[in-house]
């Protein structure tokens, strides 16, 4: 089968490799279309740790199921996306639908950009009909799977001023969900392009962080008041320290950045302001009925794809994303 191939340093090729074998539990997915996700620019920039045996680091495609286990409810030429973070299936958090807790969970978040791709049978999320394949490795992965969880989380936004900080596709999906729920939305980045976008899918402003005087900019739109939730969706620590002082007095910060370990002060900007703190990782089961729901109400959140490649245009695409000038970059099989 054709595969990306992570060569390291910025390098990435197809390459012919096996295809994956059927096991127990798990489906053969013809990938159709698979998106680049942020989380997999390190891996992409860096140099090659040849102890790693992931041809890359693919996670969020859609596709058709090729093989399935014999007896199983999943039948080949079924639609399908992939959550990948999966869980036992019958512990306390399981069973609530919140497997990213579960102790035991398994990761399928490798060589998703590749013309097969296992997939755990717990993680199969099932494409309506008529969706095209860019936009179902959208509706199904982390392009909407995140934001949506975050959605699910805050609750009723309606009429809310929110204030999303980094609109790479994670930011933008937070301002096309919450501006489609009704919430009014500024968003703040250095790219140029991805304000323009985040103003096509709902933003009611956008400021040039690397230019403009932030804070400023939220007080005078809200008034002085600060904003009523902050979504941070950028893995920078001074972001973090910048969105506690944005938020207004009782407050909320979002984080759906993953930001590793960090240091920030406990000051009077967040304890004096009774802000509450919450973070997100990754979506769950419990979330792809609201997903779903988003779809049927008439989202449209194809939006958010800006770039499309066959995959033999590999480095083009990931050169794309790597300069910050898109939206969703989607490779096709």
């Amino acid at each position: 089968m054709k595969a990306v191939f992570f060569a390291g340093d910025g390098k990435v090729r197809v390459e012919e490799a096996p295809k994956p074998a059927l096991e127990a539990g798990t489906v053969i997915v013809q990938v159709k279309a698979s998106a680049i996700c942020g989380s997999e620019l390190g891996s992409f920039k860096k140099t090659r740790d040849p102890a790693k045996k992931w041809l890359n680091t693919g996670h969020e495609l859609a596709g058709v199921i090729a093989e399935a286990p014999e007896g199983s409810p999943y039948r080949v030429g079924m639609r399908v996306g992939a959550r990948v973070v999966q869980g036992c299936g019958e512990c306390h958090w399981c069973r609530q639908g919140y497997e990213t807790a579960c102790a035991k969970k398994k990761f399928f978040a490798e060589n998703g950009h590749s013309e097969y791709f296992k997939l755990g049978v717990n993680g199969i999320q099932p494409i309506p009909d008529g969706v095209a394949w860019p936009a179902a490795s959208i509706l199904a992965g982390d392009g909407l799977g995140v934001p949506a969880r975050c959605a699910r989380l805050l609750g009723d936004t309606k009429g809310r001023k929110i204030v999303v900080v980094g609109l790479g596709p994670i930011g933008l999906g937070c301002v096309m969900v919450q501006a489609f729920r009704g919430a009014r939305i500024m968003g703040t980045d250095i790219s140029s392009y991805r304000r323009d976008l985040a103003l096509k899918l709902g933003a009611e402003q956008v400021v040039d962080a690397g230019a403009a005087d932030v804070r400023k900019a939220v007080m005078d739109w809200t008034d002085g008041l600060g904003a009523d939730v902050v979504i941070l969706a950028v893995a920078r620590e001074d972001a973090l320290q910048t969105s506690i002082e944005l938020a207004r007095h009782h407050g909320t910060l979002f984080m759906v950045a993953e930001l590793g370990q960090v240091m920030f002060k406990l000051n009077s900007a967040l304890i004096s302001k009774e802000l509450t703190m919450t973070g997100s990782w990754y979506f769950t089961s419990a979330d792809w009925p609201f997903m779903l729901s988003l779809h049927n109400a008439g989202l449209k959140y194809d939006r958010l794809v800006t770039h499309v490649y066959p995959v033999d245009r590999v480095q083009e695409a990931f050169d794309t994303f790597a300069a910050g000038q898109s939206g969703k970059v989607i490779l096709t099989y």
